[in-house]
């Protein structure tokens, strides 16, 4: 499934860095009730299901489905734009990795990218949102 590789691109990539994304604002399934950050723009990646085994194929397993929701505090912006910049930054870094090992075990054989959600506004964050699905390939290292 390689979570060390897509998390590591998403959080070492500098201009994602100047948007806010960095080690400190980007969380594997937060589930407090309290966003995680009042300062800056944050993301939740939300690790889905897992397809079986591809025969043929290089990959040992189906994609393992992640959504990504990228939130800005409502009171530092409501500006969807500013959102939708940190997204078009992501799909750019995470379809452009290509067999990386990441230190869970895994290599990351590609990114396929999926679509995306309207915008949406997060009552319980109080932010803006919207989210954006991929399917990770991975191989065993």
């Amino acid at each position: 499934m390689s979570r060390a590789a897509f998390y590591e691109a998403l959080v070492h990539d500098s201009i994602l860095n100047g948007l806010g994304i960095n080690e400190d604002t980007v969380f594997h399934n937060w589930s407090s009730e309290e966003r995680p950050s009042n300062e800056n723009a944050f993301a939740i990646l939300r690790w889905g299901e897992e397809g079986g085994p591809i025969w043929g194929s290089e990959v040992d397993r189906g994609p393992r489905d992640v959504t990504v929701w990228v939130h800005f505090p409502s009171e530092l912006t409501n500006d969807f734009d500013e959102v939708t910049k940190v997204l078009n930054r992501m799909d750019v870094v995470l379809a452009d990795l290509r067999d990386v090992s990441g230190n869970d075990g895994y290599t990351l054989s590609f990114v396929k990218v999926g679509g995306r959600s309207p915008d949406l506004l997060d009552e319980g964050f109080n932010t803006i949102t919207r989210n954006a699905n991929y399917a990770v390939y991975s191989v065993l290292s």
